[in-house]
């Protein structure tokens, strides 16, 4: 009987050790509980990557889920994610976004994003940007498609054409990146049709972003190998766990190196905290200065003294220039 009473109060301890990990809300935002996007919405609020749009009369934290998103906000969000750069490009004077739009006011919160993109060439063009104009399905894949490729990444997806009733009229471009994005998971459509000009919320610009997270982190395929950023940019890390288990990652770096500003976990499935279902732990490492360092994570249960289960460890090469 005592045997039993023990075990009990240790799973009630590693669920309760747990919970801090699993309880974490999205930002607290008082309109995303129980959304179908609030684990999406979590995890970029909490790796800072999305924000909310203020508070309501109760002075709550608000997202705005069903709110449209404009050229600007996605810019904004792309940016952010990608981290576009000058790349090999080299100006006489520092760019500003009224040099490729003359409806961008340099001083505006979006201006730098703009900028950037539009020397990556993630939208089309022309003398103005429109960035309050709501953006289409189609218009989300192509920037993300386009700038996937200015960053050269290489992505893995299956080699398969999707058959939707309403890719007609496409340009191959657009194509392209419908293909790219619904192969690799980002944007699927449903019931046969891909809806390409439909508009989009920030609760679905949440989970096509969280998805393009997951596609371009460092995962544990890459233990005790080298990544390269530059100063000022960030890593994205992701590794399975399962803290209802009573394991959990613990990260050691160089905090003269690097900064650890976002930080996350989510379940599995959409069910659920439940006893024994894993998921993902997430870290948003910011380089702070060029050299070398190392992140060591090892995962364990902290009051047991033996081995830890895993580890991890990955050698961080900062330099000026980017190399991926």
């Amino acid at each position: 009987m005592k045997r039993i009473i023990c075990c009990f109060l240790v799973l009630l301890l590693v669920m309760l050790g747990a919970s801090p990990a699993l309880a974490q809300l999205p930002g607290d935002f008082v309109d995303v509980q129980g959304h179908w996007a609030e684990k999406d919405i979590a995890v970029m609020s909490n790796l800072g990557l999305m924000s909310g749009i203020g508070e309501d009369g109760r002075e709550n934290k608000v997202f705005a889920p069903g709110n449209t998103v404009n050229r600007a906000q996605l810019a904004s969000v792309l940016q952010r994610i990608l981290e576009l750069d000058f790349g090999k490009l080299r100006f006489a004077k520092q760019p500003q976004a009224g040099d490729y739009y003359r409806d961008v006011d340099n001083q505006a919160w979006y201006a730098d994003a703009v900028m950037l993109c539009a020397i990556n060439q993630v939208f089309d063009s022309g003398d103005n940007f429109y960035p309050e104009r709501a953006v289409t399905r189609i218009e989300v894949a192509r920037a993300v498609y386009r700038g996937i490729n200015a960053k050269g990444l290489n992505i893995p997806m299956i080699m398969l054409m999707p058959c939707y009733q309403d890719m007609k009229g496409l340009s191959q471009e657009d194509t392209n990146a419908l293909v790219f994005t619904s192969n690799t998971g980002l944007m699927k459509g449903d019931n046969q049709y891909w809806r390409p000009h439909d508009t989009v919320t920030r609760a679905e610009l949440a989970r096509v972003m969280h998805g393009l997270i997951r596609l371009i982190a460092v995962t544990e395929s890459n233990n005790g190998r080298e990544y390269s950023l530059a100063p000022g940019h960030t890593l994205n890390l992701m590794l399975n766990s399962n803290p209802t288990t009573g394991y959990r990652w613990t990260a050691s770096y160089d905090e003269e190196m690097l900064a650890l500003v976002g930080k996350d976990y989510q379940t599995d499935t959409q069910s659920g905290n439940l006893v024994g279902q894993g998921g993902r732990d997430f870290w948003r490492f910011k380089a702070l200065k060029a050299g070398s360092t190392e992140i060591k994570m090892t995962y364990a249960r902290s009051w047991e003294s033996v081995q830890p289960l895993k580890t991890f460890t990955l050698k961080v090469m900062i330099t000026p220039e980017q190399v991926k």
